[in-house]
């Protein structure tokens, strides 16, 4: 999180600052990237920076959680229109995802996170994000899913917490799947991962198995 000193900046230098970061976590990987380059974009000392910010890092999660907050206003939405069905909110959700994250304006951003940032790295910089997205969706899955359509009731608060991070954790191996082809014979199209993610959908939701 950034130091109080940074919320204290006009609104104007927040958003310049945060522009500049932005602008070079999607050239480059977060590794390559550069606290020199940010600070030239956004006309700032370097010593003005880490007033603002711990480091790199700092800022790097600050700004993902920023864009974060735009999924979870989107699988509010998804939930909303699925009249509380949360298989299918699901599969709204990630056609949605998909559509941002591989095609939207922040793409770049998205690829070096997918690429070049793995499970290790993301706990080492900011472990304090490790269940933050699921915890505010689970809150919001409590209050509004159809219970008539699971075999468990709103009590059943552990069995939801499992599913629920089941299928989000199925969201991202999705998107991570479409990177992890690209440049590859098996290259995917977004229609493909979509296709693959509603299978997996149709497993949790209505089994793999043929025996009755």
């Amino acid at each position: 999180m950034p130091k109080k000193t940074f919320f204290r900046l006009p609104a104007e230098k927040q958003q310049r600052l945060l522009v500049a970061a932005h602008a070079e976590f999607s050239r480059v990987p977060f590794n390559e990237a550069s606290v020199s380059n940010i600070i030239k974009a956004a006309g700032i000392p370097r010593g003005s920076f880490y007033q603002y910010f711990e480091d790199k890092a700092d800022i790097f999660f600050y700004d993902l959680n920023k864009m974060r907050d735009s999924s979870k206003e989107d699988l509010k939405t998804a939930i909303l229109r699925a009249d509380g069905d949360l298989f299918a909110a699901m599969r709204i959700f990630f056609k949605a995802m998909a559509e941002e994250i591989i095609n939207g304006e922040d793409a770049p951003f998205y690829k070096h996170l997918f690429l070049h940032t793995d499970y290790k790295d993301r706990r080492k910089m900011s472990p304090e994000l490790k269940h933050s997205h699921h915890s505010e969706g689970l809150t919001f899955l409590i209050e509004h899913i159809d219970y008539s359509l699971l075999k468990f009731d709103r009590d059943q608060s552990e069995e939801l917490e499992i599913l629920f991070h089941q299928l989000m954790n199925n969201v991202f191996q999705g998107i991570a799947s479409y990177y992890m082809h690209q440049d590859t014979e098996q290259a995917l199209t977004i229609e493909q991962v979509e296709h693959r993610f509603n299978l997996v959908v149709d497993w949790l939701e209505n089994g793999a198995s043929a025996r009755k």
